[in-house]
């Protein structure tokens, strides 16, 4: 039972991280697609739904490997909002945003590099920058395989 309330959590983090991707108002339905364990997500779907702000929730067997949406992936479970976007501006905010993040990359693992910041900074603020560097790498890797998407 907590396992299944901890998915449905996980799964409406991930829509609602979609959602942010892309860009999307919180007032605007959509339409998500989803594929995976069925009978979980129809049990689940009622509360996306209202959770996610969806307009509807289809369960295909398989996304449709031609759409440039960006996808989630919980576990065995696939997310894709399924909307229209303009390639080339949606190509562009994806560049911007990994350059701003080789940049914030780049200072951090500057400061870690340092041995007088590592030495004289309290531990508890080398940890954050560990934390920040790992966050913005993290980050980077969900973006560089969504404009590999869309170049194709």
């Amino acid at each position: 039972s907590e396992a299944r309330v901890q998915q449905l959590k996980d799964l409406a983090y991930a829509c609602r991280n979609l959602r942010g991707e892309m860009n999307l108002s919180p007032a605007q339905r959509v339409p998500l697609l989803s594929s995976g364990d069925s009978a979980s997500l129809a049990r689940f779907a009622p509360y996306l739904t209202a959770l996610c702000k969806l307009s509807e929730m289809q369960i295909v067997d398989d996304l449709p490997a031609e759409a440039s949406a960006p996808i989630a992936i919980v576990g065995e479970t696939k997310l894709m909002l399924q909307v229209e976007i303009d390639v080339a501006v949606e190509g562009e905010r994806l560049d911007r945003e990994i350059a701003r993040l080789a940049g914030e990359i780049g200072k951090a693992r500057a400061k870690l590099a340092n041995e007088r910041f590592v030495a004289r900074a309290p531990a508890a603020v080398v940890e954050q920058e560990k934390k920040r560097l790992d966050d913005f790498l993290g980050t980077l890797e969900k973006l560089e395989p969504q404009r590999e998407r869309l170049r194709r």
